[in-house]
């Protein structure tokens, strides 16, 4: 194998493993979502960027819902596009469509991340950015969470 030929398998591994925590990601934002376990993706100084732009620990992650959870949420991830900024960090932008009980779709965006490998080789997120790119007008974004941020600022 040649130097340029373990140096793609080495990207491509490291793609397929950011995949896979984004994948994760997505799967764990449903109602009564397990926040410790999404936070558990993060590194240890990872924050998350709420969506008035304020950024928390990871470890405040179930801020994002504001305590007014969906009764049933799904969030399917679509198009994701790497971009190695180092050897071992990373960017990702994903684009997501959102379904809860009130609208399917009920809003959907981008999901702007970076990633750190950390020394023992794993793939972790440094931070996550969720941008509302549209929604429908009596889904759960719109008639439950927008409103409850609204009335908490």
């Amino acid at each position: 194998m040649t130097i340029a030929n373990a140096e793609a398998l080495a990207r491509a591994v490291a793609r397929s493993e950011i995949t896979e925590v984004l994948q994760c990601y997505a799967n764990l934002a449903v109602e009564n979502a397990d926040f410790a376990a999404m936070a558990r993706l993060f590194s240890d100084d990872g924050t998350f960027i709420l969506l008035d732009g304020t950024a928390v620990p990871a470890t405040e992650i179930e801020r994002i819902v504001a305590g007014h959870e969906a009764t049933w949420i799904r969030h399917h991830m679509t198009t994701v596009h790497i971009d190695f900024t180092g050897e071992d960090t990373a960017t990702a932008d994903s684009y997501y469509i959102a379904f809860t009980d009130l609208a399917q779709p009920d809003h959907w965006g981008r999901w702007r991340d970076t990633l750190r490998r950390e020394p023992d080789g794993r793939w972790m997120l440094t931070s996550k950015q969720p941008l509302v790119e549209g929604y429908h007008p009596d889904g759960w974004i719109a008639t439950v969470l927008f409103p409850a941020m609204k009335a908490q600022s």
